[in-house]
């Protein structure tokens, strides 16, 4: 060995390299690599469960309507739920840049939107022409389990300043007696198995043989502004309704009710309720205006409960009110029967 060689020993080490510290803040490498993975696969679920699954069941009900059970399902997907998917599906297709998908989506939306904002509701007030005689209010609410919070359902009720009442799901015969005598010392009780008629003036069943399986009840009403009868329902909860709501109308075209009114448990494109007996309409495509749905009361996204009105009324206002007391919402309607349909001879049906 050389002399002056060093030794191995004595050579220090060269130093070692500090790792580079990541930039505050950013992610590790393979978080966005997931994070466009998770993208990608949330973005073909939606598309695929808007596009094709809800869209395609709305389809569905809205071509065939409740003519078969399964189309009857179909009829209960809302249309405002179909468009606030397609508009999901579009924007996500959108971040993945699937235009064409994008596109489809959009274009499908068209359908189900127009149907929520233009055909089942109404955004401008009617113009009704004045009608002559006394004008006449009518409530009908499904009140559930609202009957026991007798304060707050009692403050809505009052509000209205009812002549006429119509309750479904009222069972206990002792409520409705109570809320007939806090209205007013003139209302009087019409109790039904499940429903329960307040009103101004005397009410009392008239052809029981005609009733709807207990679900139906003709009832004739000696009004302020003269005779009226009314056929008062609250349809069993069921999907498909076909038959019940065919006895209803066949009822209807029969004998020929001033109003048809309460929870029908079916929307208006089922096919009873679409195509009404001739001179009757649904108060709301006559008169009415705003959200038409009414239940459930804190989102309202279906259609349930209805008042049909006969040739001889004009109706003039009618509206779908949200309480926060009942899961069904209130519907109010303002009416006049001319002076000349309201005959002081006229009897029970």
């Amino acid at each position: 060995m050389a002399d002056d060689a060093v030794p191995e020993a004595a050579v220090p080490p060269p130093p070692e390299e500090e790792p580079a510290e990541a930039p505050s803040g950013s992610l590790p490498p393979a978080w966005p690599a997931l994070a466009r993975r998770a993208l990608v696969g949330l973005s073909r679920w939606m598309w695929l469960n808007a596009a094709v699954g809800a869209f395609g069941l709305w389809l569905l009900g809205v071509l065939f309507r409740d003519r078969w059970r399964i189309t009857a399902v179909c009829l209960f997907v809302p249309s405002l739920f179909v468009a606030a998917a397609l508009v999901v599906a579009t924007v996500l297709a959108l971040a993945c840049r699937w235009r064409r998908l994008a596109l489809a989506s959009a274009l499908l939306c068209i359908g189900p939107a127009t149907s929520a904002l233009v055909l089942e509701n109404r955004w401008v007030p009617r113009r009704t022409p004045a009608a002559g005689g006394e004008r006449l209010r009518l409530v009908h609410w499904n009140v559930g389990e609202a009957a026991g919070d007798w304060g707050r359902m009692m403050a809505h009720l009052r509000a209205q300043r009812p002549d006429i009442c119509v309750l479904s799901e009222m069972y206990r015969t002792d409520v409705a007696t109570r809320m007939a005598a806090a209205l007013g010392g003139d209302y009087r009780v019409c109790k039904l198995r499940r429903l329960a008629v307040i009103s101004r003036g005397e009410t009392r069943v008239v052809m029981p043989e005609d009733r709807i399986r207990g679900r139906g009840y003709f009832v004739a009403w000696d009004s302020p502004a003269g005779p009226l009868t009314l056929l008062v329902v609250d349809l069993p909860t069921s999907y498909y309704q076909r038959g019940s709501l065919m006895a209803v109308r066949e009822r209807t075209g029969r004998h020929k009710p001033d109003i048809v009114v309460g929870d029908f448990n079916a929307t208006r494109r089922t096919a009873a309720l679409a195509h009404l007996p001739e001179g009757y309409a649904h108060a709301y495509d006559r008169a009415g205006w705003g959200w038409s749905a009414t239940w459930p009361d804190a989102f309202a996204l279906w259609d349930l409960d209805h008042c049909i009105v006969g040739p001889r009324l004009r109706p003039l206002r009618y509206r779908v009110l949200p309480t926060g007391v009942s899961d069904h919402r209130l519907g109010v309607l303002d009416f006049a029967l001319p002076a000349s349909d309201a005959p002081s001879d006229a009897g029970d049906p």
